[in-house]
Formats: structure tokens, C-alpha cells, sequence
């Protein structure tokens, strides 16, 4: 058997790292030029990587703390997907067998695939920029009005930015970030004590759902589809308070949606 037939995603994350040895990068390097689609998808994450580095080239001799790990945020987005994949076909088999479809359907509060992705992109995103103190953001809260047009522009929809300060939290700002599909808008938040919160926004189409709680790293999250949005608040903080922050978003992302 070849060796390009044994590549991995693991090896393509390597190779764009620049940590594989000669033979193993020879062995990637053949199979890419056998693999048009995922030679672009190399080049992208090269792109991306290059992106980050002109970013925060001045943080570059910074020791990474062990939570950042993109090794770790890999393996955790891989876990909580294996998680909800097992939850899904848990869900179908009771279906079949117990022919009871509707009953089921009530019970089942488990994200789909989709939404676990989404929900760990949000955790990713919030990872990697909330411990941020000199570039938290790219558009200040006190730009608010360039803001709100400028990421309503990107994600295609009319957004609200919600205020949270009755609950004790102001607005930092807000970056646009790449999502697996769309773009997506990343805004974040913060109370007296220094806490941040972040609300991860891409614009998609479907029916509205309750709102969900998921837990892992050390964060918690409450993710929701609203009418033209799919919407994940992240924080380190009760669930109480989230599940209030996430409703009072909801309400303003929610009648921005009705204009």
C-alpha cells in the first residue's frame, strides 16, 4: 500500500506546521499533488496561518498557554463531535425499535452535527481571543454603528447588536472570523470584574430552536437558532447568567431579524 494512502488529517496539520520529517513530507507532498481538493484545502490553512502570524507576529515569542493548544482544541472538538454523533444513532435506534417517533422527538435535546460544529468553532474563537488585552477585537464597541453595518454587510443579515449592559456588561467589540461554511461575526463583552463573554453569529436558514447548554475546556455554552441565525454565547460563568445574557441577545438579534 502507498503511503500517500495513509495520510491523515493529522499529517496535513503537520505539514502545514512544518513538523513532519522528509520522508513523511514527501509522502504528503505526493499525495496533495494526487489530491487537487485537498491540496487546496492545505493551501488555505497556510493562508490562514500566514494571516495570524502578520496578526499577532508581536506575541510570537510568547510561551502558548496549554489550554490554546490547537492540538487540544482539535482533540476537544473531535471528542464533543464522537459524543454527538453516539447520541444521534442512540436516538434513531429508539426510534426503530420502539416505533414511537413523536415521543422521542420531544425528548431529544442533543445538537445535531451541524450545530456541534458550530458550537465548537464558537469555543475556539472564544478561546483564542478573550485572553487577548491589546487586540481583543478589530472594531471597537464604540464604533457601534460602523460595526453593526459592517458585520450586517459580511453575514448577509440585518443584525442588532445586543446591549447587555443591564446585565452588567459592555460592549468590547467585535471581529469577523471564517466559519466551516458562511462567515461569522464574533462579539464579545465584559463586566466590572473582567470577565468576557463572547456571542458567535453565522447567518443560516431552518427552523428556530430552543436554546442549549454544552460544556467543556473549562467553558459553557448556549447555543440557538433563531429565524436567520445560528447563535452561540460562550463564557466561564454560571448558567444562570449565560442563560440570561442568551435571552436578552436573542431578543435583540430576534427583532432585528422581523425588519
Amino acid at each position: 500500500m502507498s503511503d500517500t494512502n495513509m495520510i491523515t488529517e493529522t499529517d496535513l496539520n503537520a505539514y502545514v506546521d512544518g513538523e513532519l520529517d522528509p520522508a513523511k513530507r514527501a509522502a504528503v507532498e505526493a499525495y496533495l499533488a494526487d489530491n487537487p481538493a485537498e491540496s487546496e484545502r492545505v493551501a488555505a490553512w497556510r493562508d490562514q496561518t500566514a494571516t495570524l502570524r502578520a496578526l499577532y507576529g508581536h506575541v510570537a515569542d510568547e510561551a502558548v498557554p496549554s489550554r490554546l493548544s490547537p492540538h487540544r482544541l482539535v482533540i476537544e472538538r473531535r471528542h464533543r463531535m464522537m459524543r454527538s454523533v453516539t447520541a444521534i444513532a442512540a436516538a434513531l435506534v429508539l426510534v426503530v425499535l420502539g416505533g414511537v417517533s413523536g415521543w422521542v422527538g420531544r425528548g431529544l435535546t442533543t445538537p445535531n452535527l451541524t450545530e456541534a460544529t458550530l458550537v465548537s468553532e464558537a469555543e475556539a474563537a472564544h478561546a483564542l481571543y478573550a485572553p487577548e488585552v491589546l487586540h481583543p477585537v478589530e472594531v471597537s464597541g464604540q464604533d457601534g454603528a460602523h460595526l453593526t453595518k459592517w458585520l450586517s454587510k459580511r453575514l448577509d443579515r440585518t443584525l442588532a447588536i445586543p446591549d447587555l449592559s443591564s446585565a452588567g456588561f459592555s460592549l468590547v467589540g467585535g471581529r469577523l472570523l471564517p466559519a466551516a461554511t458562511s462567515a461569522a461575526a464574533l462579539l464579545m463583552y465584559e463586566n466590572r470584574d473582567g470577565s468576557r463573554v463572547t456571542l458567535y453569529i453565522v447567518p443560516k436558514a431552518g427552523a428556530e430552536t430552543a436554546m442549549r447548554f454544552s460544556s467543556g475546556g473549562g467553558l459553557t455554552a448556549v447555543s440557538w437558532q433563531a429565524e436567520t441565525l445560528g447563535c452561540v454565547l460562550v463564557g466561564n460563568l454560571p448558567r444562570e447568567t449565560l442563560l440570561g445574557l442568551a435571552k436578552a441577545s436573542y431578543g435583540s438579534l430576534d427583532s432585528a431579524s422581523a425588519i
